[in-house]
């Protein structure tokens, strides 16, 4: 049996893994104790990925959509297919009938990003929509307008802090990696914990709030109005004097803009007791090296990108950038953010914006809670194609029966997938993927999130199994297929006829903007380390603004906070943002043993005993229902640990009978179909998922 370096693919911590390999079938994943960054880490979700490559529902094959059924099909008859509707639409309606959706497994594959991007340039569309403005969308937005580029991103130093404030995220279930790649971090907020130096604001009691020394549990939607107070409050002692990053005028912008934000308003918007808010800001101030990190919890709230700017602000308000213990920041083995100043990437880009509410695109992806409207709302501009690529928007969408609506009503729907999915069962075609055992990949598009500079190639472990192919050789045949040159360059097309593949513009990447030399990366089994401290960098180089400062005080944000606060209604407050530790959002719901998993809704033991629910029964069911009369049954359990009036609800279940991780019962549970598209985010057209009001009762 061969012992196989790689590195796993499912989030950004990329930890090493070592895969056992017999002929050309993987046994196995292994934590690799060689790795440089994760040292002998990784969860659970990447050493079971061997059952996910051979699992017995794998998609191996080409499927055309016949008579109403999904057949198998060659790859010329797929491609037919796909190229011949592509090209009367483009004909008869213009480049913007057709868009592409970009899942979460695309992000950690080169052959995605690149591919999407030379088919979407091949088909001059502007409708590129993704997941990535159904969650974090906010953090880019504010990166970009507080240092003058989204790809300037931060890694916490946990391991140097003398005190860790967490607002909404869980590390210790799903690893410290909100945009950034850090997998010895588990063991680092476990130090903080043992030293009684880890404070957790969540209205649940995660894995991670049980370890804490101080848990506060605010009322969802109400964490913005919190870092506001804590950022006046920071502002007053006026640590940051001296700080060479901010600008006197700049912070004294942002103190009047906080100033209403008083320790009553935060009590009451988050329903804690002032004397609990005031342990709180006592122990921040106290603390000589604090950092304060925000998660999805926030981010997915009724004010994401205001609440991530605020924990940036309260950081720097701390005097806690680019300082031992706080927030770093290094532009990577490759420097992401120069390259993405040069190809014009936007955090926030308002020349290129949704059909429906206008909403700039971030990152260069729409707002995909706009989707299923473009698809629905009549109009010669109507989204009538899309492609999909390593994504589920029949799931992930918000307000899924409409989503579904959208996704039947659409000329041509292409799925490139593992599996037949709960969108593929609504798809024309269905494409094999290769998975990240099965292909080689260079992540370089990650590498400004590397809590150590490091750059790692990794070849196939395995040849793919069936007909699976590469998503770039996918994505380049449908563009030939619709008569487009992959770029929409025929210098492009040529080529990458020729040979020029995703490798190799890494190749010149890593030549052109790294001190790395590609000769060496890659015979580097296990990439290569940069020795280069992080703390200094940012005030070394400064920020990409002209006068190389943090700008605090963005007057969009600014004007928009005194309507901050948790949504309006009378019912329990919905929390999506959480999954099992075994699953990825709407993929790797198998146990072990082969049984699909069910969502299990969690809520305090006083919402049950007020139905006549909490009594000694196998299983106990609720249907959740929000204001317009929409809603879903699901099982319940009674947890004292999350707060009164509140519902946990993880997302990620499919409800299309035959699809993979649905089926009947509460496999057909669905958080998305709760939330609505009434209020998104102001800045990204992001969907609320956290915060909502939905009525608890009996099931139907």
């Amino acid at each position: 049996m061969k012992r196989v370096p790689t590195y796993c693919r499912i989030c950004e911590s990329a930890c090493g893994l070592v895969a056992l390999v017999e002929g050309e079938r993987v046994e196995g994943l292994e934590p690799d104790p060689e790795h440089p960054l994760s040292r002998g880490f990784a969860c659970t979700k990447g050493t079971h990925f061997a059952a996910v490559h051979h699992h017995p529902r794998r998609l191996l094959f080409p499927q055309v959509r016949r008579g109403g059924e999904l057949v198998r099909a060659s790859w010329a008859e797929a491609n037919d297919v796909v190229g011949t509707k592509l090209r009367a639409l483009l004909q008869e309606h213009g480049p913007d009938a057709v868009g592409l959706f970009l899942g979460n497994a695309t992000v950690n594959g080169l052959g995605a990003v690149l591919g999407g991007e030379g088919l979407r340039r091949a088909l001059r569309t502007t409708k590129l929509y993704s997941s990535l403005t159904l969650d974090n969308s906010g953090m880019f937005v504010v990166t970009e307008a507080c240092l003058g580029n989204p790809m300037l991103t931060f890694v916490a130093d946990y391991a140097g802090s003398d005190l860790v404030v967490l607002f909404g995220t869980d590390p210790l279930s799903s690893q410290p990696s909100q945009n950034q790649s850090n997998p010895t971090g588990i063991g680092e907020i476990y130090e903080r914990a043992r030293a009684g130096a880890l404070v957790v604001v969540d209205p649940r009691t995660s894995n991670t709030a049980r370890k804490a020394s101080l848990h506060l549990r605010p009322r969802p939607g109400a964490d913005a109005v919190v870092l506001a107070w804590l950022v006046r409050e920071a502002l007053a002692t006026q640590r940051y004097r001296g700080d060479m990053l901010l600008h006197p005028a700049d912070v004294e912008e942002l103190r009047r803009a906080v100033a209403p934000f008083d320790r009553a308003r935060a009590a009451n918007a988050a329903d804690i007791d002032e004397h609990d808010l005031a342990g709180l800001l006592e122990r921040l101030l106290g603390a000589e090296r604090p950092l304060v990190w925000s998660g999805l919890g926030v981010l997915l709230g009724p004010d994401g990108t205001l609440g991530y700017w605020l924990t940036l602000a309260l950081q720097a308000a701390l005097g806690g950038l680019d300082r031992r213990g706080g927030w770093l920041l290094q532009r990577g083995a490759i420097d992401l953010p120069k390259i993405a100043r040069r190809i014009g990437l936007r955090g926030r880009d308002k020349a290129v914006r949704s059909r429906i509410g206008g909403f700039p695109a971030v990152l260069g992806s729409l707002a995909s809670a706009t989707l299923a409207d473009d698809v629905l709302v009549d109009d010669p501009r109507r989204l009538r194609a899309l492609i999909v690529i390593g994504g589920n928007p029949a799931l992930s969408l918000p307000d899924a029966g409409r989503a579904h609506a959208a996704l039947r009503k659409l000329d041509l729907l292409v799925s490139i997938d593992l599996f037949v999915n709960d969108t593929a069962t609504l798809a024309h075609v269905v494409l094999p993927a290769t998975d990240w055992l099965e292909r080689g990949d260079v992540a370089i598009h990650l590498t400004s999130t590397r809590r150590i500079p490091h750059l790692q190639t990794a070849p196939a472990v395995v040849k793919p199994l069936g007909e699976a192919r590469d998503d770039w050789d996918i994505l380049v045949d449908i563009a030939r297929a619709a008569g487009k040159p992959v770029f929409g360059s025929r210098l492009a097309d040529v080529l990458v006829r020729r040979g020029l593949s995703p490798t190799a513009l890494a190749r010149l990447a890593v030549t052109a903007s790294s001190p790395l030399r590609w000769s060496v990366l890659v015979h580097a089994a296990r990439g290569l380390v940069i020795e280069r401290d992080l703390v200094g960098a940012l005030r070394a180089k400064g920020t990409d603004h002209p006068d190389r400062r943090v700008r605090l005080a963005v007057p969009d944000f600014m004007a928009a906070i005194p309507s901050m606060g948790p949504v309006d209604g009378e019912g329990l407050r919905l929390v999506s943002s959480v999954r099992p530790i075994e699953t990825m959002n709407s993929w790797m719901h198998d146990s072990p043993g082969g049984r699909l998993r069910a969502p299990i809704a969690r809520v305090h033991p006083d919402e049950l005993r007020a139905l006549s629910l909490l009594h000694e029964h196998s299983e106990q069911r609720i249907r959740l229902t929000r204001p317009d009369g929409k809603s879903v049954d699901v099982a319940v359990v009674a947890d004292a640990g999350v707060r009164r009036g509140v519902v946990v609800l993880p997302y990620g279940w499919g409800h299309l009978a035959g699809a993979i991780g649905s089926g009947d019962g509460d496999r057909g549970v669905n958080a998305n179909v709760l939330i609505d598209t009434s209020r998104l985010d102001a800045f990204t057209g992001q969907p609320v998922s956290n915060g909502l009001v939905v009525v608890i009762g009996p099931p139907g």
